[in-house]
Parts: structure tokens; sequence; C-alpha cells
């Protein structure tokens, strides 16, 4: 994290201690929190200037932005799914007889399709196009998508 060692108040300090100035005189109630961006742009001068320095500069709560600070570094939790459902209309079956193999389709028309959309949190995309009749480990592209190993 590196902190500028200037001794004098840079002016992104400045406009940020004004804007919470404003900000406390036009709350509507004690308990309204500040608003996002407000906090988003104090850790990101903390994580510049240090956090003491910035709150003291703003007039912030140095314990409250110490724990924000701390929770923008931590890695964010991406939940990855578990479960894939396909619709009924590409779900196929194989049955085995002694006499022969059969394929049977839940409802598949020979030119049905499926289309699967993906997408993280950081802005990632990723689109599955599935065609009736092809086999595909759908599952194995989603794992790797989101970075997890079967």
């Amino acid at each position: 994290m590196g902190k500028s060692t200037s001794k004098s108040s840079p002016r992104e300090l400045t406009q940020l201690k004004l804007r919470v100035q404003d900000w406390r005189l036009a709350k509507k109630s004690v308990t309204e929190p500040m608003p996002g961006e407000m906090w988003d742009l104090a850790i990101q001068l903390a994580k510049h200037h240090g956090i003491s320095r910035t709150a003291r500069a703003t007039g912030l709560n140095s314990g409250w932005l110490r724990k924000r600070v701390a929770a923008s570094e931590a890695k964010p939790a991406v939940e990855i799914p578990t479960f894939l459902e396909l619709p009924s209309t590409m779900v196929v079956a194989k049955v085995r007889t002694q006499e022969a193999e059969l394929e049977v389709a839940g409802g598949c028309r020979p030119e049905a399709t499926a289309t699967i959309d993906l997408s993280t949190p950081d802005g990632a995309r990723m689109r599955i196009h599935l065609e009736a009749g092809r086999e595909l480990d759908a599952s194995g592209l989603v794992a790797a998508f989101f970075g997890r190993v079967r």
C-alpha cells in the first residue's frame, strides 16, 4: 500500500472532507448511512494515503474506515454453481435392452436447441449453445468457467 509522504493535505482528501460535511448537514436522521460512493472514495484514498491520515483529513471514524479497507481487500466470495438445470426438451435418456440400445428424447425435436448464458461478478461472460443430438459436457464447461476443478 503506497502512502504519500507530503505533509500538506491532497486536494482529493479536502474534496472528500467537504462532501462528508455537506452530507452530514443534509442527512435526515442520525442513523442514515453515508452513501456507498463516498465510502468507496474514502477507501481508495486510505489505500493511497493511509487510513489514519485519510480519517483525520476527512473527519471519518478511523475504525470504520479500517474495517471497510480490510473488507475491500478480502477476495469476494463467488458462489460456484453446483447444479445445472436444463430444459426437459434437451433430456436424452439411453435405454439398453437385450436387442438394441435406444435413445429416447423427452419431447426433443431434432432441431431443438438451448442456450446457457453465464456471467461472473467481474464481468466475464460465456454462452454455451446446446444442440440436440450432440454430446457436450456442459457441467465441465461451467466448472472450468468459474475456475473450479472437477
